[in-house]
């Protein structure tokens, strides 16, 4: 139908356009997990802002990267696992085990980077 697929050397990708309906979403990243097995390279699965825009916001992850580089958008494919990202290093980790290192170190377990920790308010009488 709509694929458009690239082969630049060591990479391959194919994506649809951006005017595929939104109901191709879950169609294309659900055939590519159940044919995970039978894949002999890596081909990531690009999709057009349309179809991104319809993603529901907790199966999506953004890593926000400096200019010049440009935002890199993932699936989370299983829901049910709770993923964060450090703001610095971009890494992502499951939700509470980030969270705990937070509290434990005050730090990215990775990038080691402070996270700002807020003081508690007194609460007036």
């Amino acid at each position: 139908d709509s694929w458009q697929e690239r082969d630049q050397g060591n990479v391959q990708t194919m994506s649809f356009e951006t005017s595929a309906p939104a109901s191709m979403e879950t169609d294309t990243f659900e055939a590519r997990l159940q044919n995970y097995e039978s894949l002999t390279s890596y081909q990531p699965v690009e999709v057009g802002e349309t179809i991104l825009r319809n993603m529901p916001r907790s199966q999506v992850i953004v890593l926000k990267w400096a200019s010049p580089l440009r935002y890199q958008f993932y699936k989370n494919l299983m829901p049910d696992i709770i993923l964060d990202t450090c703001e610095s290093c971009n890494r992502i980790f499951y939700a509470d085990d980030l969270e705990l290192q937070y509290l434990q170190k005050q730090a990215c377990p990775f990038c080691r980077k402070p996270v700002a920790v807020v003081e508690p308010v007194p609460v007036e009488s």
